[in-house]
């Protein structure tokens, strides 16, 4: 989703107005880079019928010279905060600061893997060093939790998804085609100890309107001519 995700270097196929902050996300490269007019025009209408922002849309590629944008960089810093594992594909880690996010997460506690062809600067840090292909790895990896690669049917976007009830905790079992909550073990009458009858013990639940995610699917906006 769109709102957990950080973009730090900015999206070919997203432009931004400069007046409103309004983002456009286009089924087709917009055509420029280093945070530079597009030519387009932002046809955001404000309150009241009046007439629209008509603010210039740039790209959101930043160029050598620019600045990380300080809304994904704050969400990249706290997702590394919080998170237990951090898993770098298919980069040298070379640039600052953004190279040095998933240090955070090692430093807290967590697990650091790198998955790259060459050698990086923060090798010795890592949990898990991986040379080899992205695709190779994801592909192993998707097998091993028994999850199938959809195929590419288009862009789709979704700009948010969030459990109605955060308090309920859920995982995936990778065995299961919903989700699976698991029981307090007071409710296995004393039998839940070894790993086979705790697997019995779970409880498959399909995701409904109460308990699944809430997703809202943003609209690909074509591409002015």
């Amino acid at each position: 989703p769109r709102d957990k995700l950080a973009e730090l270097h900015g999206n070919m196929f997203v432009e931004e107005c400069v007046k409103c902050g309004k983002q456009y996300v286009r089924d087709a490269v917009v055509g420029s880079m280093g945070l530079k007019p597009t030519g387009r025009l932002c046809s955001v209408t404000k309150a009241r019928g009046l007439r629209a922002c008509r603010g210039k849309l740039r790209d959101t590629i930043l160029d050598w010279e620019d600045s990380l944008p300080d809304r994904d960089l704050t969400l990249a810093d706290e997702a590394c905060r919080k998170a237990d594992l951090s898993v770098t594909l298919g980069t040298s880690l070379q640039i600052k600061p953004s190279g040095n996010l998933p240090l955070i997460t090692k430093k807290r506690g967590g697990k650091l893997v790198i998955v790259n062809l060459q050698a990086t600067k923060h090798d010795r840090q890592a949990d898990l060093r991986i040379h080899a292909y992205v695709d190779d790895v994801m592909m192993k990896l998707m097998k091993h939790l028994r999850l199938e690669v959809p195929e590419w049917t288009g862009p789709v976007v979704v700009e948010h998804a969030e459990l109605t009830k955060p308090e309920q905790l859920l995982r995936l079992d990778p065995g299961a085609q919903g989700l699976l909550k698991e029981e307090p073990l007071s409710q296995h009458n004393g039998h839940g100890t070894t790993p086979l009858a705790r697997r019995d013990a779970l409880k498959q639940e399909c995701p409904s309107p109460d308990t699944g995610p809430t997703v809202k699917k943003m609209k690909l906006e074509p591409l002015p001519t």
